[in-house]
């Protein structure tokens, strides 16, 4: 299994949000639509995506948000059900590090997935904070 990564936002958004309900970060299915214009704009409005790929088939992706200067923060580490535990998110992760080593690096993470982040270095920070009236604003929550 030959995987290759791409630093693109050129992808194809169906696939990108097929990878999303996959994974269960989506749950409705009649929102589809709504959910790709929001994930395509938010894809776009990234500094970095990055992608993975076992031929032509898209397994993987994430992508930074930055001010370039001091922070930069992971959103939607995702990676296609089958693919998981096979180094593809450890990969996708070292490459934002990569791409920004200079900047205080953050992610918000589901229960789930803490222990991930934690072997890849990251620390919980007791003090993080989300403002609950935005997440009922947000497509991908509602």
């Amino acid at each position: 299994m030959k995987i290759s990564f791409k630093q693109t936002k050129n992808l194809d958004f169906n696939k990108v949000v097929d990878i999303f309900f996959e994974v269960g970060f989506l749950k409705h299915q009649n929102k589809r639509d709504t959910y790709k214009r929001a994930i395509k704009k938010a894809f776009l409005n990234s500094q970095f995506v990055v992608s993975a790929w076992i031929g032509n088939e898209l397994v993987g992706f994430t992508r930074v948000v930055t001010d370039k200067s001091l922070f930069a923060t992971i959103c939607n580490l995702l990676v296609k059900n089958k693919y998981q535990k096979k180094g593809i998110g450890k990969e996708l992760v070292k490459r934002c590090l990569d791409k920004y080593p200079q900047l205080h690096l953050f992610i918000v993470a589901d229960k789930k997935v803490v222990g991930f982040y934690q072997k890849l270095g990251f620390k919980i920070h007791p003090y993080g904070m989300y403002l609950e009236k935005g997440k009922k604003a947000c497509v991908i929550y509602n």
